[in-house]
């Protein structure tokens, strides 16, 4: 009977126990919510900062050189011998006197010496034989400047940059890597 008497007391508790889970359950519909999105936004902090941290990881292999054997960065070795060192070769053009555009004042001429920077030795012959279209080039472009567009660092940078891409025109299968001023006289 006592057994009896166990078994009633737990089917009671079973029904009440399901009673106030039906309770909770309305109760969490309403209540349930902010805790599940506290929940997603939890997860999400975690997953970035786990994103984060391995991201972290990564760079700092990367940068310290320990993934370099696994991405084949390795440095190769070279013979001093097989080292060329390109942009060496330097090719001085004539000086060059060029009257200046004035818009109607006093006359205003600019002498100029240019040194070209070159990859390869066997490419001067060929820039000895474009010498008159690289003057021209170099001619026309510094008819036009005016005396107030040659004074100032800013202004030689854009006008070196403005020769070597003219003179990058002018002789077009060789490569020039840039136009040094031997000489720049402005009178």
């Amino acid at each position: 009977m006592a057994d009896e008497d166990d078994e009633l007391e737990e089917e009671e508790g079973d029904a009440d126990a399901a009673a106030e889970s039906d309770d909770d359950e309305e109760g969490e519909d309403g209540e349930g919510k902010p805790p599940k999105k506290f929940n997603k936004i939890k997860l999400f902090i975690i997953l970035g900062g786990v994103i984060f941290f391995l991201l972290l990881i990564g760079l700092s292999l990367f940068f310290f050189g320990i993934l370099d054997p696994y991405l084949g960065l390795d440095e190769k070795d070279v013979d001093q011998e097989e080292v060329v060192i390109q942009g060496q070769v330097f090719y001085k053009l004539q000086d060059m006197t060029i009257n200046l555009n004035a818009e109607g004042k006093k006359s205003r001429f600019l002498k100029v010496g240019l040194t070209l920077v070159l990859i390869n030795e066997l490419d001067v012959a060929v820039v000895e034989a474009l010498q008159p279209r690289i003057e021209d080039y170099v001619m026309t472009y510094l008819r036009e400047l005016k005396p107030e567009e040659l004074s100032g660092s800013a202004n030689f940078y854009r006008m070196r940059e403005n020769l070597l891409l003219r003179v990058r025109a002018a002789v077009a299968p060789v490569q020039v890597t840039n136009v040094l001023f031997n000489s720049v006289l402005v009178q």
